[in-house]
């Protein structure tokens, strides 16, 4: 396995072969002029040049391994979770975290609840300000540590909430009621809709997205402050103990 990169240690390295390159120059240079034997000059040159091919090659791994930290430090920032602004999860990110977690739901029988807070403002500066209030305001509403607020592909904030149960409803009232009260201008429109859905074995991020979509769709044609929330019945057939991780 290849030494990970470190510039201080490269440099005590530099030192350390050039410090062994003076040496050796130095027993060979008082070889010659004390007339020694010849073989001592030739074996310094020799442990000269051996050590200059080390250096050279020594060098070509630094660059090597220079090139790989920084393509790692730009993979790193490409795969950067959060929003700089809210502190939430970015839509990649939330979208991935729901697929797992629709997975996870199915394979441990459990609900699973998605909600949007619906943002409108004519101006994209307030609704931007407005957003990053709401935003610290949903993360101190949840406490588990599934739960996840982030940021929807429209600019939107989303709340999932895997392991759900009867209290999802309370917590979405409750949510656009704070958001309702943090709102100072006419300007400004908050909406909620939220489901919850079974672990049956159609559950998919396709199926609850379309589901709340649909929930939104009805309550934007309600007056600011409004919520529409569904929450899947469990039947008979809401498990399938068929399924595998």
């Amino acid at each position: 396995m290849e030494p990970s990169f470190h510039e201080e240690g490269w440099r005590g390295l530099d030192v350390l072969l050039l410090a062994a390159a003076i040496v050796i120059l130095v027993v060979a240079g008082f070889s010659a002029v004390q007339q020694a034997s010849l073989w001592l000059p030739g074996l310094a040159g020799l442990a000269f040049v051996l050590l200059i091919l080390a250096y050279l090659n020594l060098r070509q791994r630094r660059a090597r391994l220079l090139g790989r930290l920084r393509e790692l430090e730009r993979s790193l920032i490409g795969e950067r979770m959060t929003d700089s602004e809210t502190g939430v999860a970015l839509p990649q990110w939330f979208a991935r975290v729901l697929d797992t977690e629709c997975r996870r739901a199915v394979r441990d029988f459990t609900p699973i609840t998605l909600m949007q807070l619906d943002i409108k403002a004519g101006d994209p500066a307030l609704k931007a300000m407005m957003r990053v209030k709401l935003a610290a305001m949903l993360t101190e509403e949840i406490s588990r540590p599934g739960d996840l607020v982030g940021i929807g592909e429209l600019g939107d904030l989303q709340l999932l909430l895997p392991s759900t149960n009867e209290n999802a409803q309370a917590l979405a009232m409750r949510c656009i009621e704070n958001a309702a009260s943090q709102v100072e201008s006419d300007a400004i429109e908050v909406r909620l809709a939220a489901c919850t859905l079974q672990p049956k074995a159609d559950l998919n991020t396709r199926k609850i997205c379309d589901q709340l979509d649909r929930l939104l769709q009805e309550v934007r044609n309600e007056p600011s402050g409004s919520y529409r929330y569904h929450a899947e019945p469990a039947g008979v057939g809401a498990f399938n103990s068929a399924v595998t991780s």
